[in-house]
């Protein structure tokens, strides 16, 4: 900040497309952010619209959450296990705690404030 410049870093979720193939998911620690309320997913165009923002708008500063899906109940977690691995492994039982809904504790709220503001700033424009 004495140099008048701003740090800014973009901490994205799992990353996620339909064009993108994960020949092995690095997935350590997925059980515990998913039963903290953490796990979350970003989608390529989302993470990419992202650091475009974050460059173009010069209020920018510090850290912003990226991500578009919270993984946070049984169904979202076997979803995703059956995207992310081959067919034969990919039938995970079902556990008994199928209706149990983690609360989320992570939020994106500051970047969903650039972007907006700097969307409604391009309209003006």
């Amino acid at each position: 900040m004495d140099r008048s410049i701003n740090m800014v870093t973009v901490n994205g979720g799992l990353l996620m497309s339909p064009d993108l193939t994960i020949a092995n998911p690095y997935l350590k620690g997925a059980a515990e952010m998913y039963e903290d309320g953490v796990f979350v997913t970003v989608d390529l165009r989302f993470i990419v619209d992202t650091h475009i923002h974050v460059f173009e708008d010069i209020t920018s500063y510090g850290r912003y959450l990226c991500f578009n899906h919270v993984i946070k109940s049984n169904e979202d977690a076997v979803k995703l296990a059956n995207m992310l691995l081959p067919p034969s492994e990919s039938s995970l039982p079902q556990s008994l705690e199928a209706t149990r809904i983690h609360q989320q504790r992570i939020s994106n709220k500051k970047l969903n404030k650039l972007m907006v503001d700097l969307d409604s700033k391009l309209r003006v424009d």
